[in-house]
């Protein structure tokens, strides 16, 4: 299973309650340092 971000933000401060309600996140994971997955990288999702 590959996990790609839905949502990509400039500061973990946009992060707000309501975007959580908006979107029904259940869960996040912050790749702060970007060694997950490259941010400057064009990633294809295949699912």
């Amino acid at each position: 299973m590959l996990i790609y971000p839905d949502e990509y933000l400039n500061n973990v401060k946009e992060i707000t309650l309501e975007l959580i309600e908006k979107n029904n996140i259940k869960a996040l994971i912050l790749d702060i340092d970007n060694t997950l997955i490259d941010f400057d990288r064009n990633l294809l999702r295949t699912e």
